[in-house]
């Protein structure tokens, strides 16, 4: 199962401030998980040396503070 990384930047200045790593079944999948999350910052999606999509965040008043890809939210 392919690893991939996801990079959360900082809304001003865009220095990481958070890494994820985490498998999924292909690209298309692990960017469907990052979306699905709704991160209130902007995120990178990468899988090795390959940046897949870099995220902004959902529009201010709809952010909610998710939880790390992996862990069970409840």
């Amino acid at each position: 199962m392919p690893e991939f990384r996801l990079y959360r930047l900082h809304p001003d200045h865009g220095h990481i401030t958070g890494v994820d790593d985490f498998n999924a079944r292909d690209a298309e999948a692990a960017l469907h998980a990052v979306r699905e999350l709704g991160y209130p910052v902007p995120v990178e999606l990468w899988s090795g040396p390959r940046k897949i999509a870099h995220i902004a965040p959902p529009p201010h008043g709809a952010a909610f503070w998710p939880h790390p890809l992996g862990e069970a939210s409840g």
